[in-house]
């Protein structure tokens, strides 16, 4: 029921996602993802073809950038929503090197050590079980590859946290989903409080068999960037 849930929220905001999270993070998610191409972009130099997947690419908006990026590496962005995935293939219909692909982020339609890095943005939370998902990643993954998690968090700071609290709770869905998807992004915040801190989500990294684990913190903590090498 879960699961069901979690795929009806992304298929309804689906055409909104994108100018929504432009507006709840005013932006900066961009620079943040930029982080994030460029960690799995370091580990794409060895290989011919390089490939790198996307975990629940949703819109496709990481996939682009890890087109654009690098022309010759090709850019695999899998989710379970097909309505994320329309957007995601309109955005990406002119780059030639990416390939979209609908499937279940814990159980991986690819072979072991398919890719050069495997990465995830504002997914791993909605996902039902954490380690599963990393597993997978580094099951697809060549060994020397790299995995990366970008997703939101609940900042460490007991004086920054009631101001992140109260906008999270109440600004954040407003602005995400307004009066009318009001409810599809107040569960995208209790989910946020619900996922792993950040030490947490580095213990897992280490417990699925990843190595010299780093986390870089974003916006006094609200989110984080976990990345491991395998």
């Amino acid at each position: 029921m879960v699961k069901e849930h979690v795929h009806g929220v992304f298929q309804s905001i689906a055409p909104q996602y994108d100018a929504a999270n432009d507006r709840i993070s005013f932006g900066m998610h961009r620079l943040w993802k930029r982080d994030l191409v460029s960690f799995a972009l370091r580990f794409t130099g060895e290989s011919s073809p390089a490939k790198v997947l996307d975990v629940c690419c949703g819109t496709g908006d990481v996939t682009e950038q890890l087109c654009l990026a690098n022309p010759g590496c090709l850019a695999v962005g899998l989710d379970f929503s097909s309505e994320m995935l329309k957007v995601a293939e309109k955005r990406l219909s002119s780059v030639g090197n990416a390939m979209l692909i609908e499937g279940n982020a814990m159980d991986l339609p690819f072979d072991d050590e398919t890719f050069d890095a495997a990465i995830i943005s504002f997914g791993l939370r909605n996902t039902p079980d954490y380690k599963q998902v990393l597993s997978e990643m580094q099951r697809v993954v060549r060994p020397g590859g790299g995995v990366a998690c970008l997703d939101a968090s609940v900042p460490d700071n007991p004086m920054v946290f009631p101001f992140y609290n109260f906008y999270y709770k109440n600004v954040m869905t407003l602005l995400g989903g307004g009066a009318e998807k009001h409810a599809e992004y107040e569960w995208l915040y209790e989910s946020t409080q619900e996922f792993l801190r950040k030490a947490e989500l580095a213990a897992l990294f280490r417990e699925v068999g990843l190595d010299d684990v780093h986390i870089k913190s974003y916006m006094f903590g609200a989110s984080a960037l976990h990345t491991g090498i395998r």
